[in-house]
């Protein structure tokens, strides 16, 4: 460290103290030169007991130096560095050395303290950012499964789906009730409007068929044409999934009555044919790399969009087990023994007495 722009201790102290200490021999060689006084023993002893006070004095000031420039000197280390070396206290310092050195360990405790709390805060601020990261992470995911829910099932549900932890879009076999519901004669009707009262006939039929599905706890599995699909699947509580399916499309026919209503005179009224069926389906990802649904697929769909066929205008078709299920809250008669076409085994069919419901 350069101190050429500063005078030291040692420097300054040497040169007062060499003018003090020359001061008596000055004194004696104009005693002995100017006024011719003899040397005797008593100037001698004074001129000797000078030199030995000044020797004694240069090691007390070489030592206090050496002292004073080894404090200065781990001050500076510390300061340039980073050391965090203490000083040593010696008891033979003189008080303000022994202080110096003190309160110099004591600002390297206190810069040590402070260090280790500095990295503390910093491992806290990274602790913090990781989880942050995390919790943006979950928040990304869990906004894109309730995107994706929206699109099949009811906010509701998709509250106590994420809530329960119950959130899969992996292949699975379980028990659902199926519900076809298509407007009959749409390809008739479309031969007469534009193309764009269509889509507008179509988007008014929908927006009121989804939230009948979303209110009796359906998944929208798709829509085909002028057709809606919607699964139904068993709840920890509640009523079961095909009483549900069955209130569900009853709800779908008074819907379809009121935008009948809606549409005033001179409007060709839409008619609503649903199937419902009952069985184990397999509900997973369909399609290819590039596109896939998420929809239901097996013998139980099949036999449902069957019975949606066989539906006239303002009808529910059921199979044999949701019939059994439903058949003591809701009216039905049978429909009769049909044999699908591809299907080996004959079905037996049942129709939702509507009227007597009202």
């Amino acid at each position: 460290m350069k101190v050429s722009s500063h005078k030291s201790f040692k420097r300054s102290a040497w040169l007062f103290y060499g003018i003090a200490c020359l001061f008596p021999y000055l004194v004696g060689i104009y005693l002995i030169l100017e006024l011719k006084v003899a040397l005797s023993y008593t100037l001698t002893s004074i001129l000797g007991l000078t030199l030995i006070l000044v020797l004694l004095g240069a090691l007390v000031i070489e030592a206090f130096s050496r002292r004073l420039r080894y404090i200065a000197n781990r001050v500076a280390e510390s300061v340039r560095e980073g050391a965090s070396e203490k000083v040593p206290p010696n008891e033979r310092d003189v008080e303000e050395v022994y202080m110096l050195a003190t309160d110099f360990n004591v600002i390297l405790d206190k810069l040590e303290h402070q260090e280790k709390h500095s990295k503390e805060l910093t491992a806290r601020m990274l602790a913090y950012v990781s989880k942050l990261d995390s919790y943006e992470k979950k928040l990304r995911e869990e906004l894109l499964i309730r995107a994706n829910l929206s699109r099949y099932v009811g906010s509701d549900m998709v509250e106590e789906l994420i809530r329960m932890k119950r959130v899969s879009f992996e292949d699975v076999e379980c028990p659902a009730t199926i519900l076809f519901a298509d407007i009959r004669g749409f390809t008739t009707l479309a031969e007469h409007l534009p193309p764009e009262q269509i889509i507008e006939v179509l988007n008014r039929h929908f927006a009121a068929m989804v939230p009948v599905v979303f209110e009796y706890g359906g998944t929208l599995d798709k829509f085909i044409g002028d057709e809606v699909m919607a699964v139904f699947r068993d709840r920890p509580y509640g009523e079961r999934a095909p009483l549900r399916a069955i209130r569900a499309g009853i709800e779908m026919m008074k819907a379809v009555e009121e935008l009948n209503a809606d549409r005033g005179e001179g409007y060709r009224k839409l008619n609503v044919g649903i199937g419902i069926n009952t069985g184990n389906v397999v509900i997973g990802n369909v399609g290819c790399e590039n596109r896939r649904d998420y929809t239901a697929i097996g013998d139980t769909v099949n036999v449902a969009a069957r019975f949606e066929q066989m539906a006239a205008g303002r009808e529910i078709i059921v199979g044999h087990e949701t019939y059994q299920m439903c058949h003591e809250e809701i009216p039905m008669e049978e429909f009769g023994t049909t044999v699908l076409r591809n299907r080996k085994e004959p079905v037996r069919a049942y129709k939702v007495l509507i009227e007597d419901l009202k």
